[in-house]
């Protein structure tokens, strides 16, 4: 039998490798391999990947047809209390785009568009188009998505401080330094061995900074573990030695950036013993990882979300590290930090559909939230979870009526659950849609529930992590049922309420077009699948790097040169965050909630909660009903060192409860040095889904989800993000009223 071989791309998580899928005549996937021939993961693929096998062709649970609630009635009766209860009925398509259109038109008549909440989880691959539906619908940003704690936390401070609206990923291939900041690439990239190769030939230092000790770590030749929400002063103490010694290009200083003198003062005081306190690591250990940094260039770091994200202290923390990338120089060179141009692409006007013109802050422009977060209504451009929840809840200051959620499961995506729960669950929702592959917690309660196909079912990707790489992707298999990606989705949407500005016939014709629009590549879809990857960088050749664009007049928009900051230049001192009240300078925070700055709290909890460790087999909470992913995790865990365990009496493998101030949840304790003293380690499944094949159970959203443990309030003053990494609990063993 013959079988069909499809280049692709894999999006189950942020890592996007290079596939090949291999299906047969009756559709059904036979074998996924990696790529070798992809220039970025090298013929890596993980498990997780390799599962899409098991997705496509084990329908047990897959969410195949739109479906609507049988008693919602949009045009009568909508039985609200019924929700999570009553059954579902198949409709088709057709029908349940015409729900959908009727009921934002009708909301957006009656309350304005700011009642109509769109939801969207992690990327995937349809960001842009949100943002796209949204302007059409009269809302502008994202409406409601995790970015007060996801990535965007982390790519703010950049953005202010290095005009860099990315993650700063570094070229870690190349780097002669590579710095690990919460980040285990271990566990889903492929260059972590070329650093192990380039180590042991003595051309690398690795530094791991994890409060984990984690893959990576073990092989580090500097592994701090600092206690949670203390990255700043970590950062700043590095800064200190770097300049004490003078491990810093004085050219590149006084060229290129502003504000170095004040920085040098603002840490000064910062040494080694003082960060070593705060942080909980050893002093010398910051030394030593300080002169690797300064001496052993070019340096290049890879920074997660708990550094600069999950805390009520994420800007000033972000703010610390993307200072100390500037001082160290390394910006748009081999083995530093690239500068790449496609990232956005993703938001820009010609697919947002926004107006630059505009400020996104502006007092008149209405979001939940946008008074207390200012700065996260004007570059998070999202309402904020906490403020929508209590609107929907309370009709204050503004009534929410509709919530459709693509991609996303808020009842284990946002912090403090139960108020999420209360909130969806509220009969002032006339509408709740659900988008997604299998019935999630939040589907079970939704009104109208839609199909979506993964990505060896569909034509569309996005360019928005792969670097300066164009890779080519297509459809591997058709999807089951009728299953529609999320392009189409907001295609077939856009065409029913502003049918002007969504003019293309299909998704192919979409990628092509972004193509052409944004690279100059005018291409049919066979001639895009005739080469393996294309250059997204102007003058660059097939995966070539345009280094140094900034000395170029490349990277700012008047096409003068510099960085695309107000001064041009790399900004430690920064004006613009000033204007939202935050220090010019990064300066270290004490988190809100911890044992220094809550003792009395921290009398009752006395741990500190991280969430969201991630774990070989999932991303985010999908695909815990996935034999080949749940059997390496068959239970809910969560780690504690042997100290607190024996502290606490906590015996490894016995179900144990957490508690928070705002909730509690079970799981099973893994007792474990790779977890620091004092810290309990939460990941970040949920283990929401039954797996029947294995026999194993779910846990909705209430039961093991570490979200129920977080506070919304007190949140980052400015930017709203919420402390899923530095908030405190209790731990007993015991299963409790779970």
């Amino acid at each position: 039998m013959a079988l069909k071989k499809t280049r692709t791309m894999c999006t189950t998580c942020h890592a996007r490798c290079g596939v090949l899928v291999y299906s047969d005549e009756d559709n059904r996937i036979v074998k996924i391999e990696g790529d070798p021939d992809n220039v970025k993961s090298k013929g890596v693929i993980c498990g997780s990947g390799m599962s899409e096998r098991e997705i496509h062709n084990n329908l047990e649970g897959r969410l195949l047809y739109p479906m609507k609630r049988v008693d919602w009635d949009p045009k009568g009766e909508r039985n609200p209390e019924n929700r999570g209860k009553s059954a579902f009925e198949r409709i088709s398509w057709d029908e349940a785009m015409d729900i959908i259109a009727d009921e934002c038109l009708r909301i957006k008549e009656a309350y304005g568009p700011e009642a109509i909440i769109t939801g969207q989880g992690t990327g995937r691959v349809a960001n842009h188009w949100h943002c796209r539906i949204n302007s059409s619908l009269g809302l502008e940003g994202w409406s409601l998505v995790p970015t007060h704690v996801c990535l965007m936390p982390h790519i703010l401070p950049n953005a202010f401080t290095l005009g860099v609206f990315s993650s700063a990923a570094g070229d870690m291939r190349n780097a002669h330094c590579a710095v690990l900041w919460g980040q285990n690439p271990a566990m889903e990239t492929a260059w972590c061995k070329e650093v192990f190769k380039n180590q042991a030939a003595g051309i690398t230092k690795l530094i791991v900074i994890d409060v984990r000790f984690q893959d990576m770590s073990k092989h580090a030749d500097v592994a701090l573990q600092p206690r949670p929400g203390t990255d700043a002063a970590l950062a700043l103490a590095f800064m200190h030695e770097i300049i004490e010694h003078g491990w810093y290009d004085p050219e590149f200083i006084e060229n290129w950036t502003y504000g170095f003198d004040e920085l040098a003062e603002r840490v000064k005081d910062w040494t080694p013993e003082r960060a070593a306190e705060i942080c909980q690591v050893d002093a010398d250990d910051i030394r030593l990882a300080a002169e690797y940094m300064g001496n052993w260039g070019p340096v290049g770091m890879c920074i997660g979300l708990g550094p600069g994200c999950m805390h009520t202290n994420a800007i000033q923390n972000g703010r610390a590290i993307a200072c100390l990338q500037g001082m160290l120089g390394y910006l748009d060179v081999k083995g530093g930090i690239p500068v790449p141009l496609s990232f956005s692409v993703m938001l820009d006007d010609k697919i947002t559909l926004w107006d630059s013109q505009k400020d996104p802050g502006r007092p008149e422009l209405f979001t939940f939230g946008g008074e207390e977060h200012p700065l996260y209504k004007s570059f998070g451009r999202s309402n904020d979870p906490h403020a929508v929840f209590n609107a929907i809840i309370t009709g204050e200051p503004r009534p929410v009526k509709a919530y459709i959620a693509i991609a996303n499961d808020p009842l284990l995506c946002y912090e403090n659950t139960n108020l999420t729960y209360q909130a969806m669950t509220s009969p002032n929702l006339d509408f709740v849609c659900v988008k997604d592959f299998y019935m999630s917690p939040t589907a079970k309660i939704a009104d109208l529930v839609l199909p979506s196909a993964d990505w060896s079912e569909r034509y569309s990707y996005d360019e928005e992590l792969d670097g300066n790489f164009l890779f080519t992707f297509d459809k591997a298999v058709d999807a089951p049922g009728e299953c529609w990606c999320d392009w189409q989705f907001f295609l077939e949407w856009g065409k029913r309420i502003d049918p002007d500005n969504w003019w293309w016939n299909d998704v192919q014709e979409m990628v092509l077009w972004r193509m052409e629009e944004f690279y100059g590549f005018d291409l049919t879809w066979d001639e895009f699948q005739s080469e393996k990857y294309r250059s997204t960088e102007p003058g660059g050749k097939q995966g070539e790097v345009v280094e140094k664009k900034y000395e170029k007049g490349l990277l700012r928009p008047d096409g003068s040169l510099g960085f695309p900051t107000p001064s041009g230049r790399i900004e430690f001192w920064c004006e613009s965050l000033a204007a939202f009240g935050y220090d010019p300078l990064p300066d270290f925070e004490e988190p809100a909630e911890s044992p220094v700055s809550t003792p009395e709290l921290a009398e009752e909890y006395p741990l500190v909660v991280v969430t969201g460790i991630r774990i070989y087999s999932f991303f985010h909470s999908a695909w815990t009903n996935t034999p080949a992913q749940r059997k390496m995790y068959p239970d809910p865990f969560v780690m504690i060192h042997p100290n607190d365990a024996r502290r606490y009496g906590i015996t490894d493998g016995e179900w144990v409860t957490v508690e928070s101030r705002v909730g509690h949840m079970i799981s099973k304790a893994y007792v474990t040095r790779e977890i620091k003293e004092g810290v309990v380690g939460v990941p970040r499944p949920g283990w929401r889904d039954e797996c029947k094949e294995l026999g194993l159970p779910g846990y909705g959203w209430d039961k093991a989800n570490g979200n129920v443990l977080i506070p919304s309030t007190p949140a980052e003053p400015g930017y709203g993000a919420t402390p899923m990494r530095s908030s405190l609990v209790k731990i007993y063993p015991g299963r409790g009223d779970l």
